[in-house]
């Protein structure tokens, strides 16, 4: 064995090792993209069946976009407050607020209307991570039924 005596490094060694680096890189970058895609979930499990119901959505949308005075989203310093119209009791409004967070199903939260005396629901900011919400809001007033989808953002 001669070793590397005989060795002459040159231009197209140069060539072949930036070619070698290059694939390297790219094949960690695919790889890494590939990790990334798996931890991105699906918010909707059963997509089948809420597309089928995608109809009675729509209805109750247009039902929520021909309020008087439509549902508000406020983000402040507090946390996110949802406000209700006045000229409905607040005894009277049943429903659900959905809070998705489309990059991780482990914080999406469940939580049921309870109004307070101003017609507000309101949710603590220490309770919610900062970045982007899907806010998805179902409620009815007696027989009514309504619906209102919101992307939110927390700082």
């Amino acid at each position: 064995m001669k070793g590397l005596k005989g060795f002459k490094w040159h231009w197209g060694w140069s060539i072949l090792t930036v070619f070698i680096l290059f694939v390297v890189v790219f094949m960690y970058a695919f790889f890494r993209s590939l990790e990334e895609l798996k931890t991105n979930e699906m918010t909707v499990e059963d997509y089948y069946t809420a597309e089928l119901q995608y109809g009675e959505v729509l209805a109750r949308k247009q039902r929520a976009d021909t309020m008087r005075r439509p549902v508000n989203f406020v983000i402040d310093r507090k946390g996110l407050t949802v406000e209700f119209p006045s000229y409905w009791p607040p005894e009277r409004v049943k429903g659900t607020l959905v809070l998705y967070r489309p990059n991780k199903k482990l914080f999406d939260r469940h939580i049921p209307l309870r109004l307070d005396s101003l017609h507000r629901l309101s949710i603590p900011r220490d309770s919610l991570l900062p970045g982007r919400w899907d806010a998805r809001l179902s409620w009815q007033v007696d027989t009514v039924k309504f619906y209102v989808e919101k992307n939110l953002w927390l700082d």
